[in-house]
């Protein structure tokens, strides 16, 4: 259906290279994404999921993605990144919050951790390498949170993880 209706759109426009005007709307977009504040990254495209397990864990994760063709821009700005997700989680009254940086031209993410129950939950749901003084978790082609990570960090919950 995403496709027909794209090719409907974009001659109902006038549009002749639909992958030219992607790409400039991708470019676009990253541009913008470079000039927002931490604050604005991290809150920007963040959900909140709510888990109870009997004998398990309980409480709120949240999970945001920052969505760029450019992922070194974002990844440059780790050290405003980490303190604004820990203010976030605290804030909203998170036990876990996660920020996926997506490159959507190389479809490859990283996953920021800002602390221990975060990297423990990493661990868990994705088995990824971790680097940087334990704060990225490279998620390799997973770049859907409906799809690949949502998915991952409920059957890890749902199989007994819980905040240590």
């Amino acid at each position: 259906w995403d496709r027909l209706i794209v090719a409907v759109l974009a001659d109902i426009a006038g549009v002749d290279d639909i992958q030219s005007l992607a790409s400039r709307q991708f470019k676009a977009k990253s541009k913008e994404l470079a000039g927002l504040s931490a604050h604005g990254l991290v809150n920007g495209d963040q959900k909140s999921f709510s888990f109870e397990v009997k004998d398990g864990f309980s409480g709120e994760v949240g999970f945001a993605v920052v969505e760029t063709t450019d992922d070194d821009v974002i990844m440059d700005r780790m050290e405003e990144l980490l303190p604004e997700m820990l203010a976030c989680k605290k804030e909203r009254g998170y036990q876990v919050i996660f920020l996926a940086v997506v490159n959507i031209v190389k479809l490859h993410s990283n996953l920021l951790l800002c602390g221990a129950p975060e990297r423990s939950l990493a661990e868990k749901a994705f088995g990824g390498e971790i680097t940087k003084d334990g704060s990225v978790m490279n998620l390799g082609k997973r770049v859907s949170r409906k799809k690949d990570f949502i998915p991952k960090v409920t059957s890890s919950i749902k199989q007994g993880w819980k905040i240590q």
